[in-house]
């Protein structure tokens, strides 16, 4: 710590990233971030975090806006642990509250190797403890209060992007560094958004994956260290474990068996010879549409497929 406040005092930037990523990287990041903050230095070298330390969010989260992020580098760190097959040194408070609650995946091996890699020049895991760090910084400048007592933050995380990639440049992150921890803030709601949906379409799980590059499954697993530092010791331990499980549905994309290739209900020659079309973008359009359909099990069948595209063609 001695060198984080040398390196801030003689505003030495490439010294005190250095240093951050250092302390990060450490299996009690959490703790080291607490005491950083204990001694005043945390929001002097990231004063875009001191709004968060009195902003409360009462009836689902436990904790105010810096002390939940706080929370979730603590479980981000026990996760990273649980997956490595090491034991954290410290514990979240869900943890300390369900001590035989633990973290198992399918694709453990492949979540290891993918958080043992660098992104830019830092390690994987430390640059995702500083991106969780930030997860909701725009949460003070986005709240609103509503007549129920309630409060909402609406596009926290894509505002808290921009303002956590602006702290990253400041910081002296290079464009690969500082775009991964842009990302993570920036979609870190969008699996908790996917999960509630009454059926997910493999469709809206491939824009997911495209959307969050190769960080698809850091922001998956963001999720369950945001909902483990949401709720703390009120953590409802059958939810978590769902919720693990999804993570694990939605991984099988690009960690499972390569799914079979299913051939198209109709193609263009089909298209043309049934409904007398002429070759042209119409028959593009109409194809992609089918594709969409099939893809979402709308449409199963050679016929159905033909069908669309007349009730399309009725439309225009």
């Amino acid at each position: 710590m001695s060198a984080i406040a040398a390196a801030y005092t003689h505003g030495d930037t490439d010294t005190l990233r250095q240093q951050l990523v250092a302390l990060l990287d450490r299996p009690d990041a959490a703790a080291q971030i607490r005491a950083l903050d204990a001694a005043g230095l945390l929001t002097r070298i990231i004063p875009e975090l001191e709004p968060a330390r009195s902003t409360d969010q009462p009836h689902i989260h436990f904790l105010p806006v810096l002390q939940h992020m706080f929370e979730t580098v603590s479980a981000l760190a026990w996760l990273l642990a649980q997956i490595a097959g090491e034991v954290a040194p410290m514990l979240p408070e869900g943890i300390r509250a369900n001590p035989s609650l633990a973290y198992r995946s399918t694709y453990q091996p492949q979540l290891a190797e993918h958080f043992a890699g660098n992104v830019g020049r830092y390690p994987r895991a430390a640059l995702f403890k500083f991106a969780a760090l930030l997860h909701d910084i725009a949460k003070p400048q986005t709240l609103r209060r509503n007549p129920d007592g309630t409060v909402s933050f609406h596009e926290h995380q894509t505002i808290g992007g921009e303002v956590a990639a602006a702290i990253a440049q400041r910081l002296g992150f290079n464009t690969e560094e500082t775009r991964y921890i842009r990302l993570i803030v920036r979609e870190h709601m969008r699996p908790g958004q996917l999960a509630i949906l009454p059926e997910i379409t493999m469709r809206a799980v491939q824009r997911f994956f495209t959307a969050t590059d190769d960080a698809g499954p850091d922001v998956l697993l963001h999720l369950l260290a945001d909902h483990m530092a949401t709720r703390g010791p009120l953590l409802n331990v059958r939810s978590w474990i769902a919720q693990a499980r999804w993570i694990d549905a939605m991984l099988d994309t690009i960690w499972g068996e390569p799914l079979a290739v299913t051939p198209p209900l109709a193609n263009g020659n089909d298209l043309m010879r049934e409904l007398g079309l002429a070759p042209g973008p119409q028959i593009g359009a109409l194809l992609a549409a089918i594709g969409e359909a099939q893809a979402d099990g709308a449409i199963t069948t050679h016929e159905e497929a033909l069908a669309l595209a007349r009730r399309m063609l009725a439309k225009r």
